[in-house]
């Protein structure tokens, strides 16, 4: 049997509509048996807020200078200015896109943890608030996600501090997680380079994947396509929504 490959995909950098639609886009077309994972910045000043949120409740908590955009995600609202965001995309053809999305979101972090700690950051996940009943769904909305920790979010070993946490999309395509990491709770001198590399190692283990390189992300998806869904996040009806 082929060994099914984790693909670590070039960081780039991009405004909300480009970021979210590259995500997107990547989620529709990854090849059958494969999981990308990529890092990306933001150029501007951003808030996105999950798939689920009211515009108008998110847009008299946002500040006027900040641009606001809805994720693909659930989860609540995200403060990108100072943050490093990652997504995982799993192919609906892998084992692990089958999980409950509680134990995927469990799996990323304990990841996280492991990567964090060879790097001398140690962590603990949030444990569960409603004690730990099963669900195969994520926690309810909150409206900022880094002042509301939900279960298995990663926080500091000795305080409430949330370190990172994530928001996933089901769909017939596979799993779309969309992760952020809170620079300001880590070391001035930490290395997200080094960071990075640990971090998809760790997820690979986690489920069973191989890792791989890709230099370039334009061959995973027609150009024809990304504009399509450019100019679908461009539109008022997605910001507005809700």
């Amino acid at each position: 049997m082929a060994a099914t490959p984790l693909i670590h995909l070039p960081s780039i950098y991009g405004d909300a509509i480009e970021n979210m639609a590259v995500d997107s886009t990547l989620l529709q077309t990854n090849p059958e048996g494969h999981a990308l994972f990529r890092h990306y910045g933001w150029i501007e000043p951003t808030l996105t807020f999950g798939y689920t949120q009211r515009f108008h409740e998110v847009s008299a908590l946002a500040p006027k200078d900040i641009c606001h955009f809805r994720r693909p995600t659930a989860g609540g609202i995200v403060d990108h200015r100072n943050d490093w965001t990652y997504s995982l995309i799993l192919h609906d053809s892998l084992p692990s896109a089958q999980w409950p999305l509680t134990d995927i979101y469990r799996c990323i972090h304990q990841s996280l943890q492991q990567a964090l700690e060879k790097l001398q950051v140690p962590s603990r996940l949030a444990p569960c608030p409603r004690q730990c009943q099963v669900s195969h769904d994520l926690p309810e909305d909150s409206p900022h996600c880094f002042t509301k920790p939900v279960a298995n979010d990663v926080l500091s070993l000795n305080d409430p501090t949330k370190i990172a946490g994530a928001a996933i999309k089901r769909s017939r395509s596979g799993i779309l997680l969309q992760g952020s990491i809170d620079r300001s709770t880590l070391p001035l001198d930490f290395s997200f380079h080094k960071f990075a590399e640990l971090f998809v190692q760790a997820i690979a283990q986690e489920f069973n994947l191989t890792t791989a390189e890709l230099p370039d992300l334009r061959p995973l998806f027609p150009q024809s396509l990304i504009k399509d869904t450019r100019k679908h996040y461009a539109s008022s009806q997605w910001l507005q929504k809700r």
